[in-house]
């Protein structure tokens, strides 16, 4: 099962954004998709959620665990989100509710979903908790009060709650630190790896990707334009947008590393 996505054409007012896009993840895999700023790769995981704009046109196939959801109508749509497939958004503090308390947040996805008890609710919130490295205390806590690290754990709860066969990370890690960005792709990965689910993670740098996925697709212009495993996307990449890509993630790497180095010399102060 997973999602595998065949001749996907979306464009937004008439002006086409994904062009006979093919791809496909299947469960146990993690699968990158990897893109410059405005290349369409949001759009390929809006089309798979059902959430596109209003004035989104949409053909091709997207079969999400062998069900067709081009042109499902909203309520089955809606009825999937949160429940078959989970998201973990860019920027968690605005993706979160700033008016729930992080254990109403993260248990949101099963009261819509799930028939289960309050008292069920609240211990398998403090269950995903512990599993996230969020401590107890946070439970009533609100999103304003915790760090972004700890705000896009709150995130990586929320998604995984109801054990969906998919998880979709979009951009997961761009409004954190670099130190903070491996912590939580790290820790994404385990999880994903422990329930055996699909893990498709978007992004632009590829320094990420080697870490998060083993197999790669580099989309450019709505097109998907090379694909392979993420180890030999990053060797020895075969077409000039996954070279551009590529050469950027390598001298972020190496400001990052350099960086680190230069605050361990003075004492490790950040």
């Amino acid at each position: 099962m997973g999602v595998v996505i065949n001749d996907l054409n979306v464009a937004v007012s008439g002006t086409p954004i994904l062009d006979g896009v093919h791809l496909d993840v299947r469960d146990g895999q993690r699968v990158g998709l990897v893109g410059p700023s405005g290349s369409g790769k949001s759009m390929i995981s809006r089309a798979i959620m059902g959430l596109l704009p209003p004035t989104a046109t949409c053909t091709g196939s997207i079969a999400l665990n062998g069900r067709q959801l081009v042109g499902l109508p909203d309520a089955e749509l809606a009825a999937l989100r949160g429940a078959a497939v989970g998201m973990v958004f860019q920027n968690p503090g605005t993706a979160l509710n700033p008016l729930l308390t992080v254990g109403r947040q993260i248990a949101l996805p099963l009261e819509l979903h799930y028939d289960v008890s309050a008292g069920e609710r609240e211990e398998r919130v403090r269950a995903m908790m512990h599993k996230v490295g969020l401590a107890d205390d946070l439970y009533k806590r609100h999103p304003h009060e915790l760090s972004g690290g700890q705000q896009q754990r709150v995130g990586i709860a929320t998604a995984l709650i109801t054990s969906p066969r998919l998880i979709i990370a979009d951009e997961p890690t761009t409004a954190l630190d670099s130190m903070t960005q491996r912590h939580i792709v790290d820790l994404l990965v385990s999880l994903v790896d422990e329930a055996g689910a699909a893990l498709l993670f978007i992004t632009h740098d590829f320094s990420v990707l080697a870490h998060a996925t083993q197999y790669c697709y580099v989309l450019d212009a709505g097109h998907i334009v090379e694909q392979g495993r993420t180890s030999a996307l990053l060797d020895a990449p075969r077409t000039p947008q996954a070279s551009t890509l590529v050469s950027a993630a390598r001298a972020l790497t190496l400001h990052a590393d350099t960086t680190s180095t230069e605050g361990t010399s003075t004492g490790g102060r950040r």
